[in-house]
């Protein structure tokens, strides 16, 4: 009885193909080339001082007034509106990496911040977002005591 299987045998076969075809599937999407350009927008760096949490958000071709910024326990939610290209009149573009539109970013802050006393600046195309610290969330010297022993 060669050619003919049994009805255990066939399922376990579909399972094998199943299981091949996941496999091809999976190898396909690891060699693809990795997308550029997708990011997040805008980028940002948290740093601390002393007494400052400092955010700082790269948002080129923007103004102060363009952002909404707010504060709301350790989130910080950061809008805007970014309009680029719109001075071009009379021709085309050939080439546009700059992202247009609206955006908003959530951050969880990594310490507690006071936010009533938060201040934002915005420098040559940085927005800076100084937080100030909670008086918990200050960096403290702690004493170390020598014992002998």
């Amino acid at each position: 009885m060669v050619g003919y299987l049994k009805s255990e045998d066939l399922e376990a076969k579909r399972e094998l193909d199943d299981v091949r075809r996941e496999m091809d599937l999976l190898t396909r999407r690891a060699r693809r080339p990795v997308q550029r350009g997708a990011r997040v927008f805008p980028s940002i760096i948290i740093s601390t001082t002393e007494s400052d949490l400092m955010v700082r958000a790269e948002v080129p071709g923007m103004n102060l007034d363009d952002f909404e910024i707010s504060v709301s326990g350790d989130i910080l939610t950061l809008q805007g509106v970014r309009l680029t290209g719109g001075d071009l009149s009379g021709g085309w573009f050939h080439r546009r990496e700059r992202e247009s539109g609206g955006f908003s970013r959530a951050i969880r802050l990594p310490a507690e911040i006071d936010g009533s006393k938060a201040e934002a600046s915005y420098i040559a195309g940085v927005l800076t977002i100084s937080l100030p610290l909670k008086q918990a969330a200050k960096p403290r010297q702690i004493p170390v005591r020598v014992v002998e022993g």
